[in-house]
């Protein structure tokens, strides 16, 4: 199943200088680019029955754009080994794997806004807390593959979102300081993130325009009202 979008049109280009200021722009996936959050609480919810554990709405939300290894010891209500973690996030990442391609889908406007700045010459990367593998089925699905210059994957770093070494890493991979890069995410760990790296943050996305997205450079309910209106 592709999930390339069919409105290419979607980007007005007179917005783009705006964003021609950055030499790289640093994309979330989950939530960003595709909507995949409700495939990931199928997996979470499935795999932690089998514990014995029905995971509560709080803690599914307060968990969303972060790694399983906290949200797991939230669950079980205690630490949990690095081998407990490791065996039940494999679990929840092969259910994902079934799961994603058959129910994500694309965010709309995303793919067609990290095009177009890719035509421009910026550089693009995805930092996400998904396991490296999710990223790059995404990635081909989406049609952006050939853009897309580095890959972070919080899944492989010892502290992911809302701290800032995700997009740490990804300016290290990119070379560049926070001031020539800006990140583009939908949930408030991902935003804190990329903001405690020191990157200007455009949080797009359902909520984001409320209060607790403040710190944000610019904030929109979607993208194609991110792209409508002037820039400041």
């Amino acid at each position: 199943m592709s999930l390339q979008s069919s409105k290419a049109d979607i980007v007005s280009r007179d917005a783009l200088p705006a964003l021609a200021v950055f030499k790289a722009s640093i994309f979330d996936l989950d939530g960003t680019l595709v909507h995949s959050e409700h495939v990931w609480e199928e997996a979470k919810l499935t795999v932690l029955s089998e514990y014995g554990f029905t995971p509560t709405r709080a803690v599914l939300d307060a968990h969303i754009g972060r790694g399983l290894g906290d949200f797991l010891e939230d669950v079980f209500g205690h630490p949990l080994s690095q081998e407990q973690k490791t065996e039940i996030g494999n679990k929840i990442g092969a259910k994902a794997d079934v799961l994603l391609p058959q129910m994500r889908m694309p965010v709309e406007g995303s793919a067609d806004l990290l095009k177009a700045l890719h035509e421009t010459g910026q550089r693009i990367a995805i930092c996400s807390s998904s396991p490296r593998r999710h990223i790059v089925s995404a990635m081909a699905e989406l049609g952006i593959t050939d853009c897309i210059e580095t890959i972070v994957s919080g899944s492989e770093l010892p502290k992911g979102k809302p701290h800032p070494l995700p997009y740490l890493t990804a300016l290290s991979a990119l070379k560049l300081d926070p001031q020539d890069a800006c990140a583009f995410e939908d949930s408030l760990p991902g935003a804190k993130s990329a903001h405690a790296a020191g990157l200007s943050v455009f949080a797009i996305g359902e909520g984001c325009t409320g209060p607790n997205f403040s710190f944000c450079t610019r904030a929109a309910e979607s993208f194609p009202d991110f792209m409508s209106r002037p820039f400041c």
